[in-house]
């Protein structure tokens, strides 16, 4: 398997563009098509701007997006290059959920991704979509198409010979 390992930094909600164009570029990179595409760039950009909410400094955190490309999937970490920021209490972010109403969000990224990763602390979220599995989809589709052919081509053959 190829590595494929790529990095971005947005600050603040301003910049979110750059994600979307970032998922885009990957996306068109790795083949995948519009409606998981559409699941990839949606979850992204409701996590950044879940960690851009709880992060108490506005528009100005340096909020660090890395992609790779793993033996499950893609892979998309968010967090923010500045840690001191952070609340060090336990539940920071069930209170900053509660507080910016956030569920519907979460929900979201959670509804989107395969496997979502929070921080206890708020501080990243990683978000992984498995996209192996569309290979071998379309693997067994060509392969059905030319069992089929076969099928079709034995039939002539066999009609022809009678």
């Amino acid at each position: 398997m190829k590595k494929d390992y790529r990095e971005i930094s947005v600050k603040g909600k301003g910049e979110l563009h750059k994600l979307e164009k970032f998922v885009e570029e990957i996306c068109d990179f790795h083949n995948i098509n519009n409606e998981y595409f559409g699941n990839i760039l949606l979850a992204a950009t409701e996590a950044a701007s879940i960690l851009i909410s709880v992060s108490g400094t506005g528009d100005f955190s340096d909020l660090a997006i890395t992609f790779e490309k793993t033996v499950k999937g893609f892979t998309f970490k968010l967090k923010f290059n500045n840690q001191e920021n952070f609340n060090e209490q336990e539940n920071f972010l069930e209170q900053e959920i509660r507080k910016h109403k956030l569920a519907r969000e979460i929900y979201i990224v959670k509804a989107l991704a395969d496997e979502v990763t929070i921080s206890v602390k708020g501080e990243s979220i990683v978000l992984t979509f498995y996209v192996s599995s569309m290979n071998y989809e379309k693997s067994l589709t060509r392969i059905n198409k030319l069992k089929e052919y076969w099928v079709k081509k034995t039939s002539a053959v066999n009609k022809g010979n009678e």
